[in-house]
């Protein structure tokens, strides 16, 4: 990956949410792991949040350094399937057989919040995915691994049953001191220091059909993994400035206000916003907008108590605004939008 795409959010956040999770049960403070990221912990539990991959490794290196040694990617990636891979996990679960629930999974991976990228080969009589790095991180590797492959576990055998897990696991690093924890939680063979990292699933799966499939459920869900992978990426600044105005759209958070909030200087931060080609005022009104269209969408609210809450003491700022974004009114707007 080149820079550009290291900088863009492109990312749901699922990592890191997991281990401020396990911070919290260790009380360990974690302020500190987003010191210059953009980030805090408000943002990522706003929802439609995105992260970069550049973000997302600086806090996973920093929280890795705080959190008692141990299986941290094995916890993290077990946890609750249905809670962990999002949209694409109804997705998977609602296919009609196992062999689309593998083609989806393996397309749409990113959608899950993954950090490694997936590989799947088929043999007369397995699946074997390759996890390939994104960046060198070898510091990371047995984070990273041991997250993507215990997700992949604890996914199908919710929706295969306990007998469903893999058949062989090899890993390309030397065995860390819980090594014992991979075979006793994926009840397979596990080989350390080979030449590439990867898991083998029985074949069978792809014949089966999902006990869970549902075509409705299976195209909506498809649908919104869709939109969240192939949304336009933006630089993740402009994410952070987005997600800190969406924390309080009555305010008029101005600029300077912002960038403090961000870590920087207000001329740091406007320098940035240029060079990935925005303004501070352009996303401000990208933010104001996409939250109108959901109010007007969404809610019976009068315009004038929206207007209020993106912070127009005008009722008539907020029309003018609305009709200079989108060239009509927002009561037009709301009767186009809702329907007969």
């Amino acid at each position: 990956m080149d820079k550009a795409q290291l900088a863009r959010a492109t990312i749901p956040p699922v990592i890191l949410t997991g281990l401020l999770e396990l911070a919290d049960q260790h009380r360990i403070e974690t302020a500190g792991w987003f010191a210059g990221t953009g980030l805090d912990r408000a943002r990522l539990e706003q929802p439609r949040t995105l992260v970069s991959y550049r973000q997302a490794i600086t806090v996973i290196r920093r929280a890795l350094k705080e959190l008692p040694a141990g299986p941290i990617g094995l916890m993290i990636g077990s946890r609750d399937p249905l809670l962990t891979w999002g949209t694409l996990g109804t997705a998977v679960r609602s296919a009609p057989t196992g062999a689309e629930a593998r083609r989806v999974a393996t397309r749409f991976h990113q959608g899950a919040g993954t950090m490694l990228d997936y590989v799947v080969s088929r043999t007369e009589q397995a699946n074997v995915v390759e996890l390939l790095p994104r960046t060198r991180e070898p510091d990371l590797l047995v984070f990273l691994s041991e997250e993507a492959f215990a997700g992949i576990v604890a996914l199908t055998r919710l929706m295969f049953g306990p007998s469903s897990g893999p058949l062989a696991a090899e890993l390309s690093y030397p065995p860390p001191p819980w090594a014992a924890a991979y075979a006793r939680l994926w009840r397979c063979p596990v080989a350390f220091d080979c030449e590439r990292t990867t898991l083998t699933l029985p074949g069978a799966l792809e014949e089966r059909r999902v006990p869970t499939a549902n075509a409705t459920q299976f195209e909506a869900a498809l649908h919104a993994t869709r939109a969240i992978l192939e949304s336009e990426p933006v630089d993740d600044l402009v994410a952070a400035v987005e997600g800190a105005l969406r924390q309080d759209l009555r305010s008029r958070r101005t600029a300077t206000q912002v960038a403090d909030a961000l870590g920087m200087s207000p001329r740091t931060l406007h320098r940035h916003l240029a060079r990935a080609g925005y303004s501070f005022g352009t996303i401000q009104d990208r933010v104001r907008r996409q939250q109108a269209d959901v109010l007007l969408m969404r809610t019976r609210r009068p315009i004038t108590a929206i207007a209020a809450e993106l912070g127009y003491s005008d009722p008539r700022e907020f029309r003018r605004a609305y009709k200079r974004w989108t060239d009509t009114t927002p009561t037009r707007a709301r009767q186009s939008m809702r329907p007969p």
